[in-house]
């Protein structure tokens, strides 16, 4: 069960923080979002709908193939098409990487998140705190920083997500709003998009610490589909209503839910965003490239692992390996002192021998000379 505890102010409406975003607001863009929702619950006949698909998949460069249902004919609705299914075999989880890619797509940012600030694409910055409602508490802030990363989802991409990892939620929060346009080249223009559209935030914890995960709705984006909530009474209801609200909706979960690793969390229509924030060691590192394409179940990023003192195993295994190369050389340099000393005694019996024999064929030589003279 789920319990509604409490409806906060979500100072949508204040801060807009761009003038471009301001006058992009005053389109009816709610009203055309959730006509394009109405229409896509709809079934339509075939002979209208299969065209329209048709269209669709040809401008969008949708890959069929790798749909669980490859006919256009098997699909009733716009609705049931965009959030179609893939082969399990077409994505495959990395089961070793700590995080992995939640969805297909294209990475806008990622990195560390300093001074509380995020990029949402180079260049344009917001608070953490106006994206999450608040600021995130950190487990262990002395070893660990906060991260994130965001994704985009065109519209010919896959369009449900996965959970990146195990972990477990505890909050849900819908943050009523917008409905701009979350495409790249909007999003380098007016700035705020991602603070000021409809979203959902799944807040919780991993292995590390904070956890976080939103949705992010988008113009034409027909609802925002939780998979976990879908048949409680507290059921996130987005995109619903002609204008933008100005309360948010706060869901405490009781019991919490845990999410696997690849568990499908949820889905959009036609495409959005998803943005990951979370707490990490400070030796994380992101497996992403900016404007790269990347696939669900791709690793994300690595922490270098490190054993319960919190000693790098590489670099235990290389101080080993050294001390063992030092008593090597140790045992090396006292075999050769014995070589040495066996060596040398033999040659200073050669030495003296010599000596001696010199000596007495001076001494022979002398006593013949003496011998010649007294002749």
């Amino acid at each position: 069960t789920t319990s509604r505890v409490s409806s906060i102010s979500s100072g949508i409406n204040a801060e807009y923080g761009d003038y471009l975003a301001y006058l992009y607001q005053l389109f009816p863009l709610r009203t055309g979002s959730r006509i394009v929702g109405y229409v896509g619950e709809k079934q339509l006949p075939k002979p209208v709908l299969t065209p329209i698909l048709n269209l669709y998949c040809w401008y969008f460069g949708v890959n069929l193939e790798e749909a669980a249902e490859e006919s256009i004919n098997a699909y009733n609705s716009l609705g049931e098409f965009f959030q179609r299914e893939l082969k399990p075999s077409v994505r495959q989880i990395n089961s070793t990487s700590p995080l992995v890619v939640p969805c297909d797509g294209r990475v806008l940012h990622y990195g560390r998140c300093k001074d509380g600030i995020v990029e949402q694409v180079k260049g344009v910055r917001y608070p953490v705190e106006r994206f999450l409602g608040s600021s995130p508490s950190l487990q262990d802030p002395a070893n660990n920083d906060l991260f994130y990363c965001v994704l985009y989802l065109a519209p010919g991409d896959y369009h449900l997500f996965h959970s990146p990892c195990s972990w477990t939620v505890d909050k849900v929060i819908h943050f009523p709003g917008t409905l701009m346009s979350v495409n790249p080249s909007i999003c380098k223009i007016v700035r705020n998009v991602l603070v000021l559209n409809e979203r959902v935030l799944l807040s919780g914890s991993w292995e590390h610490g904070y956890f976080s995960y939103t949705a992010v709705g988008a113009t034409n984006v027909g609802s925002i589909r939780i998979d976990f909530l879908k048949d409680s009474e507290d059921a996130i209801q987005t995109n619903k209503g002609f204008l933008s609200f100005t309360k948010d909706t706060e869901i405490l979960l009781d019991p919490k839910q845990d999410l696997s690793r690849g568990e499908m969390v949820g889905g959009f229509n036609f495409g959005s965003t998803i943005v990951l924030m979370f707490e990490a060691p400070k030796s994380f590192t992101f497996n992403l490239e900016t404007d790269r394409t990347i696939r669900l179940g791709n690793p994300l990023g690595e922490i270098p692992a490190t054993d319960s003192d919190g000693e790098n195993p590489v670099l235990e295994d290389f101080r080993d390996t050294l001390d063992a190369v030092e008593e090597t050389l140790d045992v090396v340099e006292e075999t050769l002192d014995v070589v040495v000393k066996t060596l040398a005694e033999p040659t200073e019996q050669l030495i003296k021998l010599g000596d001696d024999v010199i000596e007495q064929i001076i001494d022979n030589t002398e006593t013949e000379r003496g011998a010649e003279k007294a002749a």
